[in-house]
């Protein structure tokens, strides 16, 4: 069988395998495909869509994939190449469709096996994802010799970050919609939170060369037909680099599946609403400011949880805001679809979201929006559906979100007005049929430009630095300068990936063991004075110094709880699962044997009581002691571990980087020797 071609089954059949490419790089590829062929061919576009995340019912990117294939299949023959691991349930929901609509294609692919495993055990997603486009733009070449698409069309990832498949092929493409160049300004980086700070500072640098115009982002913009920008600020990006895009949200929902109750004017207290991840970027500090600062009859109820949530627990504390701050943590989104109408209004000062699936979510509630004026948000909240606050310096943003909550909470009849306002803006402009009309359109509108017109001159633009080099040649020695420039790069690598993973090191004890010891530190010493208490209790013969020991030991135990609570958000391995469902075990063991001694007491049986503390009581707690000394170890042995590879990272960092400057200092010397 020649290469490339279709072989397995009859013609009649459902399902036809696709003989792999030959392997390159010692066989790192492998390739699947199951066809699901349509009854009549009609005259519609031919279209490849390349989507790496596309599975139905996961939510974020993969649920963006999913329906951008549905949605464009309801017009034009699609084929989708996506990952092998999203086969089963891409099977699973296509099954369940079949005969409700026109079903798209899928063609499954994905590395080799070692590199998928290496994959998981490093979490080095974006590694294997530009691997994956790589073989996959091969993948695309052959799938258009047999196809001969009339349109290419990247959704997933919808970063502007990264190569794609599709570019090359000679045919019309889409790139998008795509986003992340969104940043955090100076003046609103989170000065008070140091991860968080290095983060966001070395998000933006990585920014700002990513765009810059000698970047390859002006190189794939050359070979695009068509781009679609997610946000104003990447439509801006585009602009300064002389390439026009279209403005078009990358997220949409199934607007009318989502459970819907009409809205009331509301009474009492303004019932404000945040969900997402407790994170800086997403403005939960500026929340905290803004609800101290209004002065307003209104609640802020916060569903998530995050590296942030420790912080934002002690500012709700300092600024007095605990009987009107309530940290819900997180639900499944089934059950924060439930949430939206037992609210008002949607508080979402985001610094830099791309898209915004709560934010959306909860304006198809009838919440208007409280946002900031920049990314995704920006987009979704339009005139008269919510209020968008300029972002400028910290205290002029919480004065303008402090203002817009004064705003809804003396005016209750303006959340019901612009939540309706809010609701048909969403069926406008983000629910998925609507968006795949409007896809619809800018598929024609890029086949017929680009038979219209070639985007060579574009890439002119892009040739060089013409007398600039001849000018810098007679004073400065080429192989010099290359030599030069390579060891200050290889010098800057080796920096920056020390200081990155030192950063993984640091955050794995600074924002995981270090909670994660105090939580269970904590737990330990609640339980050991409650065990205390107990014995205190048993020797006690008035009924009232009792109950009042009873009543601390009732508190101590909802404190041991909630800090075991937040301990357990932090476990990562089968051993200390397993010592903590052994902890768990022995405290309900303790909890029923103390009950029990209570009741003892309080009848009056002394006796029974002090044979069932020794017995039960006893038994219990030591063994809570043992499986709670075990798990301290176990944080405190991984802590250690962390800070061992932080030291080793630090020491070959130095000797690299002198290593390195003696290696381009002698190459500096012997090039300048014999210029």
């Amino acid at each position: 069988m020649r290469h490339g071609e279709v072989w397995g089954g009859e013609r009649g059949d459902s399902t036809f395998n696709i003989q792999p490419p030959v392997p390159r790089h010692g066989g790192l590829l492998r390739t699947q495909a199951v066809f699901r062929l349509a009854r009549k061919m009609s005259r519609r576009l031919k279209v490849l869509i390349s989507a790496y995340a596309c599975e139905p019912g996961k939510g974020s990117e993969p649920e963006v994939g999913w329906q951008w294939a549905l949605q464009m299949a309801r017009f034009h023959d699609v084929v989708v190449l996506t990952r092998e691991n999203n086969r089963a349930s891409i099977e699973a929901e296509l099954t369940r469709l079949e005969g409700k609509q026109p079903l798209p294609t899928f063609v499954y692919h994905d590395r080799s096996q070692p590199l998928l495993d290496l994959k998981r055990k490093t979490r080095a997603v974006k590694w294997y994802y530009m691997l994956w486009q790589r073989s996959a733009h091969d993948l695309a070449r052959q799938l258009h010799q047999m196809h001969q698409f009339d349109l290419m069309h990247h959704v997933t990832f919808a970063g502007f970050r990264y190569p794609t498949a599709i570019w090359g092929h000679g045919v019309p493409s889409i790139w998008g919609p795509i986003g992340g160049i969104e940043y955090v300004k100076l003046s609103m980086l989170p000065w008070r939170h140091p991860p968080s700070l290095l983060t966001e500072s070395l998000r933006g640098l990585n920014n700002f060369v990513q765009a810059a115009p000698f970047q390859m982002l002006s190189k794939r913009a050359s070979v695009t037909t068509k781009i679609l920008a997610s946000t104003q600020d990447m439509v801006n990006t585009f602009r300064r680099l002389g390439f026009a895009s279209q403005l078009m949200p990358t997220i949409g929902l199934r607007v009318k599946e989502i459970p819907f109750r009409p809205h009331r004017v509301p009474e009492g207290p303004l019932k404000l609403l945040f969900v997402g991840n407790l994170i800086t970027l997403k403005g939960v500090d500026l929340a905290l400011d803004a609800l101290a600062t209004a002065g307003a009859d209104a609640i802020l109820t916060l569903y998530g949880s995050g590296n942030y949530q420790v912080a934002a627990e002690k500012q709700a504390r300092r600024l007095g805001l605990e009987n009107r701050v309530f940290f819900k943590g997180r639900l499944p989104r089934d059950e924060v679809l439930k949430i939206y109408p037992e609210h008002d209004v949607f508080l979402f000062p985001s610094l830099h979201d791309t898209g915004g699936y709560a934010l959306i979510e909860a304006m198809a509630n009838e919440l208007p929006a409280i946002c900031l004026d920049c990314g995704g948000p920006a987009v979704a909240v339009q005139g008269g559906c919510g209020v968008r606050v300029p972002v400028g310096k910290r205290r002029e943003v919480v004065a303008g979100l402090a203002a817009a909550i004064r705003r809804y909470a003396d005016d209750r009849k303006l959340v019901m007005t612009e939540g309706r306002e809010a609701r048909r803006a969403v069926m406008e402009n983000y629910d998925w049929d609507n968006k795949g009309a409007a896809m619809r359109e800018v598929y024609a509108d890029t086949v017929r430009e680009a038979a219209q017109a070639s985007r060579s001159s574009t890439q002119g633009k892009y040739s060089g630095m013409g007398g600039i080099v001849n000018a810098l040649h007679g004073l400065v020695s080429v192989r010099g300068a290359v030599a030069g420039l390579l060891g200050l790069l290889v010098v800057g690598t080796l920096g920056f990936g020390s200081l990155s993973y030192l950063k993984q090191e640091v955050r794995g004890i600074v924002a995981e063991k270090m909670p994660a010891l105090r939580y269970l530190s904590g737990a330990n010493a609640t339980i050991d004075q409650g065990f205390k208490s107990t014995l205190r209790l048993l020797l006690m013969t008035s009924p009232q110094d009792r109950k009042a020991v009873w009543e601390e030991i009732q508190n101590t135990s909802r404190s041991t709880e909630t800090n075991l609570l937040a301990f357990a958000t932090f476990i990562n391995s089968p051993s200390d699962s397993n010592h903590f469902e052994l902890l768990m075990r022995s405290r309900e063991t303790y909890l029923s044997s103390r009950e029990n001694i209570f009741q003892f007491v309080e009848s009056g049986q002394a006796e029974a009581a002090m044979q069932l503390c020794r017995t039960q009581l006893f038994p219990a707690f030591s063994l809570y002691q043992q499986e709670a000394d075990k798990l301290l170890d176990s944080q405190v042995q991984e802590a250690t571990r962390h800070g061992e590879r932080a030291v080793r990272i630090c020491t070959a960092t130095q000797a690299g980087v002198a290593v390195a400057a003696m290696i381009l200092f002698a190459i500096g010397f012997i090039i300048g020797f014999f210029k």
